[in-house]
This record gives C-alpha cells, structure tokens and sequence, in this order.
C-alpha cells in the first residue's frame, strides 16, 4: 500500500469510494492506550467493510517503522487504511469542514518524539459518502485522561450505534459512549480480552 504524500486526498479519495469510513485516530505505536484501541478496530474491520465501510487509521506519527510496528502490534493488515499525516492537515481540513475537531498537542516533548508539527490526539469519525457525520468523538487532553491517553468510547458500543443508523434507526446521541480507562488496558494485557 503506497502512503499518499496528500491526506487531505487520501482521506477525499477514500471517502468518495466508500458507503462510509469509519476513521479513528492514534498518537503512536508507542501508546499503549492507542495500540488497545487499535485493535478493537482490527476486530471490527470485517464487519464494517461488509457493511461497505473502509476502516481508516490515522496518525502524527512519521516513520515506516512505526507504522509496521503499529501493524504488527494491532492486528491491522495491509489492506487497512493508514493515513500519515506528519503536518496535521487532514486534522486542520477536517475541523474547517466541521466533521471533527482533532486536538493537536504541541510541547517539546513531542517534538522530541518526532512531531515536529504536534501530536494529533485520539479522535474516531464515521463518516457517510455524502459528509452525513454518523459518530464523531475527539478527546479533550487532560490530567484526567492522562493528557489524552485513556477515556476512549468502547468501539463496539460506537459500531453498534452505526449500523443502527445504517439501518434508518435513531441511534441516540452521537457523542456519548461507554468509555475505556487503565482498568480496560490492564484486563486486555492480562486476559487479552478486548
């Protein structure tokens, strides 16, 4: 899979061939928290693309490496989308769209960490071909987080609402999910349950 130098095209190429996408973003191979995440993604993936969605990963994070690391961590193939988007653009396009508004945490700790444009923070889309926003959620970085790393909605809770809505069914409030924590991290490290 070649990675576009464009995410804002990638992300409009996708979107135009696709019913849906279903689109999270993750700080880095090197968050626990993200690669958790990710593969709950990773177990949904067969079930949204038979619904005609694309699974899309997004991340800050440059680097082939990290992308293969992130790869072989999650579970997520080839065959899944993954956007690099090192500058942030896509995060910048799609808060002007106003489909979501991605946090870019800016220190010189991560720019130590290699993003030299800031560290976009976790986000999840789902986005209809037309721009019809299904859920969107974007973390609000906080001590109470641990600055964006915990406190993510539960992605089956999140595919459940989508294909309800999917279905022509009200699915309830858009933004408010069940939400994962330390607790969540620590049971999938020790029983590797989702």
């Amino acid at each position: 899979m070649a990675i576009s130098s464009d995410p804002v095209e990638r992300f409009d190429r996708l979107l135009k061939s696709s019913t849906f996408l279903f689109l999270l973003y993750y700080r880095g191979h090197w968050c626990p928290f993200c690669i958790a995440h990710l593969k709950e993604l990773a177990a949904l993936a067969k079930d949204i693309n038979a619904a005609g969605g694309t699974v899309v990963a997004v991340t800050a994070e440059a680097g082939p490496e990290a992308l293969a690391k992130v790869r072989a961590l999650t579970g997520l193939a080839d065959e899944h989308e993954v956007i690099v988007d090192p500058e942030n653009a896509l995060a910048t396009e799609l808060r002007r769209r106003g489909l979501l508004d991605v946090a870019v945490s800016d220190s010189q700790l991560y720019r130590l960490r290699g993003y030299k444009h800031g560290m976009a923070q976790p986000a999840l889309l789902v986005v209809k071909s037309d721009g019809t926003v299904l859920q969107r959620w974007a973390i609000k970085p906080s001590l109470m987080n641990l600055g964006g790393a915990s406190d993510r909605p539960v992605l089956d809770d999140v595919w459940k609402k989508v294909e309800k809505q999917l279905q022509g069914v009200d699915a309830g409030d858009s933004e408010q999910y069940t939400t994962t924590g330390v607790f969540h991290l620590l049971a999938q490290k020790m029983v590797g349950s989702k």
